[in-house]
């Protein structure tokens, strides 16, 4: 007999009411139920459900064995509300599957095509549940969460961070266990969630507990001795009533109370104690395999199922299982070790051939020790395999070193380790370098070799140690021959990327490169040795359109086989590009890899896409755009494999448009909100754009002897490398502007000389005119003549913001050289440009220079499309091509509430609706 009254968890219920009041006035969130074994988290989960009402409730409970099937609780989650729609309703047009809710349907109804990357996944089921919030608020329920699998919880601790987005209730139960002991996505979970700790009954409770069973008549004794006894825990109050005069009540402990009630198995049938033992093995199954384990016949098992109901064992509803976890736990801690085995790896091939079998096989060999079963090894590796391109590389990792230790035979064993490793590197677990370092040495076929070698590479290249990699990959490229194609160049590729990287290989690695001569840019290997010869073009002093000619050759028509979960090369070559002064063609490949990533749901080509455009924008000056990129990169970072060298290169760049924008407070907390390490390590060549990016920052405040640091620091570190070059990152010209605001006058001209020798070689134009420009700033007689020049260079190149700076600076040289009618058409020109790309610091300074050389400095209106920022003008082009909000948000990685926002903005500013939006913007010209 089980008490049916919640006993005090009032101010739980009520806690749990009022998230479900929020719900019902469209405000998501999330609460947690924490508490051990027993304690009544399930009774308190029914309860507070049972006020729902009209509210949609999804639920799921995870079981033991299923904390390695990938999704496992996502798919009870959604599968029955999926399965149950109408055609139309699941895959029309307006369907809940259209767009980029596609992979997670298709996942969860077990159909289409894997995706492999985690990002989008989260991002598709994101999406999902915004479609299936357009009926209502949801109730998501999940309970023993402390089973769920790692990827499920991923996602509801994604969506915990965009809790304020949909309305959506998160009610999540699980035992309170040691934080050591929690995976990382349930402490980020329960950290993250408001919680709700469940206290034990007092002895009042317990009292009340026991009369509800039929003991009302028991003294104050008695009643403390069973609140000593359970600890207050509900359930283990439940099972002492039935043993409550037939028992000293006070010679027990919490365990043998469950201990006492599991005795009664003895005075019951063999059949019944083997059912009990193969229930116990599977947690959950069907009552066949159970039979099956028991060696039962299904009449037999049935029976046998009842009367352990009757026992008070097994649970009172339909399903063939205990009626507490505490039970089954006590069941399988009374079975013999090897009898527990022994069902385990039976139960392993009763399930595997199974539909949704492999991975419950899998976690059956998961709970026993290895004995060299090939085909236990097999069915671990061949799940391993699955959980990656599902997009759980966690789960992977966890089945591929279980297939290790199984072993598998001794000639297979290298193939498991790179797997293993590979996925490792996936999930950033150290561990990676030394289970690739182990199969290096037992691998002997060259292109599995060399395959190892490469995960290896990556994995170096994330510790940064790139000296460990040359040696090795210069021994598997030696055992590589013709036959293996352009695996050889691709090897070569990561050879050269690890050279170009340590200082004393440098020369070595270009000597390579050299040795290629001109690619055609045909194979993924070729595409690769392009970009590192147009990275040392870019590096050196060779004219940079070599640079930008390579980098071409190795993009192609944009479709390239590099754009991959961690794009790093389809980054660089179109970085490369950039530097070259293309910023337009630059743009609009970005715009190919968004439109590729939101067809796809990538979030790592959408960040890298963002970052790229980002510099690209800046470089061209327009700073509002550039903006709205680098914060779009920066907000997907974390979702992001290899994360941090996006948020450095979004920080870098975000810090320099804020800076022109005049908000210094905004880019300081930018360049420090990547940690000082990444900064100051000296293999990542990247972190030199951030020393550059804090010296400007430093200098914006005023301490040039600070930012003189930085962009010495910076120096040196490209010295190391033997890289000298403005278009790969200029440190000189900020330098120079900060000696000669300390009254360095001579360290200034000097290095602005040589920064001007250097861009002269490059070719660059907003470079060379930037250049010239500091030259002309800090020289003598000659000043007007280096800037006069600069403003030609500039004149017709997309490097607006450089050309208005220049004749910001020509005009303020000619006021003061008493040319103050040049001058007043110089500074004109330079503030209006300055003011339409948004740079606020230098419009100001326009108009007080115009000012001085008594102009009038009349008011710029801003109106129309141009009053738009950058992020309300490209959702209306969206709106204005006929995409509707949720696509919009889709294509933009944002939510339908930030387009709503969006759009809202525009009309008002524009004072159309949205069929008004195409004509005004076809006909403004973009400047």
């Amino acid at each position: 007999m089980i008490s049916a009254r919640l006993l005090e968890r009032e101010a739980g219920l009520a806690e749990a009411r009022a998230a479900l009041d929020r719900l019902r006035a469209g405000t998501g969130g999330a609460l947690c139920l924490l508490g051990p074994a027993g304690v009544g988290k399930t009774s308190l989960l029914d309860a507070a459900l049972a006020t729902a009402g009209d509210l949609r409730v999804l639920r799921a409970a995870a079981g033991e064995l299923e904390a390695h099937a990938p999704y496992g609780v996502v798919r009870q989650l959604f599968g029955r509300v999926l399965a149950g729609m109408a055609p139309a309703a699941l895959d029309g047009l307006d369907g809940i599957a259209h767009g980029a809710a596609r992979a997670a349907v298709d996942l969860v109804l077990h159909r289409g095509a894997p995706v492999g990357d985690p990002s989008v996944m989260l991002n598709s089921l994101y999406w999902l549940l915004d479609g299936l919030t357009a009926d209502g608020p949801l109730v998501l329920s999940i309970d023993d969460a402390h089973w769920a699998d790692e990827a499920s919880l991923l996602f509801c601790r994604h969506l915990l961070s965009r809790a304020d987005e949909l309305p959506v209730l998160l009610v999540v139960a699980a035992r309170d266990i040691l934080p050591e002991r929690r995976s990382p996505a349930l402490a980020a979970l329960v950290a993250g969630a408001p919680r709700l700790d469940l206290a034990p009954l007092s002895v009042d409770g317990v009292r009340s507990c026991l009369a509800d069973l039929g003991h009302a008549q028991i003294s104050d004794e008695l009643a403390a001795a069973c609140t000593d006894v359970t600890g207050g825990n509900p359930f283990l109050v439940v099972a002492l009533a039935d043993l409550l005069g037939t028992t000293d009540v006070r010679s027990l402990v919490p365990r043998t109370v469950v201990d006492t009630v599991v005795q009664r198995l003895t005075a019951l049938g063999t059949a019944e104690q083997a059912l009990a033992r193969a229930v116990a093995v599977l947690d959950t199954a069907p009552l066949r395999i159970a039979a099956e384990l028991a060696d039962l016949t299904p009449e037999k098992a049935g029976i046998a199922a009842d009367r352990l109901r009757d026992a008070g064992l097994f649970s009172t509803d339909s399903r063939t299982g205990f009626r507490h976890a505490l039970l089954r736990s006590a069941v399988l801690a009374a079975t013999a070790a090897a009898g527990r085995d022994d069902l385990h790896r039976r139960a392993a091939r009763a399930l595997a051939d199974l539909p949704d079998g492999l991975h419950v096989a899998a976690g059956h060999l998961l709970e026993v020790e290895g004995i060299g079963d090939p085909w236990a090894a097999d069915v671990l590796r061949t799940a391993a395999r699955s959980a990656l391109a599902d997009g759980a590389p966690q789960a992977a990792v966890d089945l591929l070193r279980r297939a290790v230790a199984e072993p598998p035979a001794a000639v297979d064993l290298p193939g498991f380790l790179v797997e293993l490793g590979t996925a490792e590197l996936h999930v950033g677990d150290p561990a990676s370098i030394t289970t690739l370092e182990r199969a290096g040495r037992g691998v002997t076929d060259p292109v599995l070799r060399a395959h190892c070698a490469l995960a290896l590479a990556t994995a170096y290249h994330v510790g940064g140690f790139y000296e460990r990699t040359v040696p090795i990959l210069t021994e598997v490229l030696e055992a590589l021959g013709p036959e293996h194609g352009d695996l050889v160049l691709v090897v070569e590729a990561a050879l050269v990327a690890a050279a170009l990287c340590v200082p004393g290989r440098v020369d070595e690695a270009r000597q390579r490169l050299a040795a290629h001569g001109r690619l055609a840019g045909v194979t993924p290997g070729e595409r690769l040795l392009l970009i590192h010869q147009a990275s040392v073009a870019n590096a050196t002093v060779a004219p940079i359109s070599e640079a930008g000619e390579l980098a071409r050759r190795a993009i192609g028509d944009g479709a390239t086989p590099e754009q991959v979960a961690s794009p790093f090369e389809w980054t660089i070559a179109r970085i490369h590009l950039a530097c070259a002064g293309e910023y337009d063609a630059v743009a609009d490949l970005c715009a190919q890899g968004l439109d590729l990533a939101a067809r796809e749901g990538s979030v790592p080509l959408y960040a890298a896409a963002s970052v790229t455009r980002g510099w690209a924008h800046l470089w061209a000056g327009r700073l509002d755009d550039s903006a709205t990129d680098f914060t779009e990169a920066l907000r997907h970072a974390d979702l992001v494999p290899g994360g941090q060298l996006v948020r450095l290169m979004a920080a870098a760049g975000q810090a320099e448009a804020l800076l022109a924008r005049g908000r210094l407070a905004e880019a300081a907390a930018a360049v420090e909100s990547v940690p000082e390490e990444v900064a100051a390590d000296r293999t990542n060549a990247t972190g030199i754009h951030l020393l550059r990016s804090r010296g400007l920052v430093r200098a914006a405040a005023g301490d040039h002897e600070a930012a003189l640091v930085s962009l010495r620091q910076c120096g040196a570190r490209l010295q190391e490398l033997d890289m000298d070059s403005p278009t790969w990152c200029g440190w000189r010209a900020p330098a120079v502007e900060s000696l000669w605001a300390l009254g360095r006058v001579d360290e200034a001209r000097a290095l602005a000389a040589d920064e001007l020798a250097v861009a002269e070689l490059k070719g660059a134009a907003g470079v060379l005119g930037q250049a010239l420009r500091i030259a002309g700033e800090v020289a003598g007689a000659d000043g007007i003549a280096l800037l006069e020049r600069s403003v030609a260079v500039l004149d017709g190149s997309q490097a607006r913001l450089q050309e208005a700076r220049s004749r910001v600076a020509l005009g303020s040289a000619l006021r003061r050289t008493g040319r103050r009618v040049e001058g007043r058409e110089q500074l004109r020109a330079g503030r209006e440009l300055a003011h339409r790309l948004g740079a606020t610091v230098l419009t100001e300074r326009a108009t007080t220079e115009l000012a001085l050389a008594g102009g009038r400095a009349g008011r710029i209106e801003v109106t129309g499309v141009a009053a738009l920022t950058s992020a309300e003008r490209r959702v209306c082009e969206l709106a204005s091509a006929g995409l509707r909000n949720r696509d919009i948000a889709q294509r933009l990685f944002v939510t339908t509430k930030t387009v709503e926002v969006h759009l809202s903005r525009a009309y008002r500013k524009l004072g159309v609706g949205r069929d008004g939006l195409g004509p005004l913007l076809s006909s403004d010209d973009g400047s």
